[in-house]
């Protein structure tokens, strides 16, 4: 009778065994869904990433150009002849500039990495004047948007007001 009670406390029985494989596969669903989410979590972060940085660049290209036209013309958006971003000589011939999703390209025509090609990017100028509390008059210039948008419809916009010197 004693070796068959020492049996009986050293194994497992079948009702214990399920329950402990029930338990482990419980934990495993819910760690992987942990991981998972953290994942896309960290996707969704470089998606916005990538999409702000191409808005951030395009804006740093246009405002690096000057405010006024070299050829004196006031007019909104290119000039006769600048039919290439490469022949935009001031900061309002970005005026309704537009890359698409596949086409997106830095300021020396060099398109960016798959990646980035999920995005599309325009560009809207628009006349404004914005008032300055310590200051008496307007200040006239040009508000400027840069606009983000991927496949699915998602979009980020940067938008800055460059004053007229």
């Amino acid at each position: 009778m004693r070796t068959l009670s020492r049996f009986r406390r050293q194994g497992l029985t079948l009702l214990e065994a399920l329950i402990a494989a029930l338990l482990l596969a419980v934990v495993t669903v819910a760690v992987s869904q942990a991981i998972l989410a953290s994942q896309m979590q960290t996707l969704d972060v470089m998606h916005r990433s990538r999409a702000l940085e191409l808005a951030e660049v395009l804006m740093e290209e246009i405002l690096r150009l000057p405010y006024d036209d070299p050829d004196g013309t006031s007019a909104l958006g290119p000039d006769t002849g600048e039919t290439l971003r490469g022949d935009f000589d001031n900061v309002d011939d970005f005026h309704g500039f537009t890359e698409s999703a596949g086409n997106v390209a830095d300021a020396a025509g060099l398109t960016y990495e798959e990646s980035y090609q999920v995005f599309s990017r325009s560009v809207s100028i628009q006349s404004s004047s914005t008032t300055v509390p310590a200051f008496v008059d307007p200040i006239e210039g040009l508000s400027i948007t840069v606009s983000v948008q991927d496949s699915l419809g998602a979009s980020w916009s940067l938008q800055t007001f460059c004053a007229k010197p």
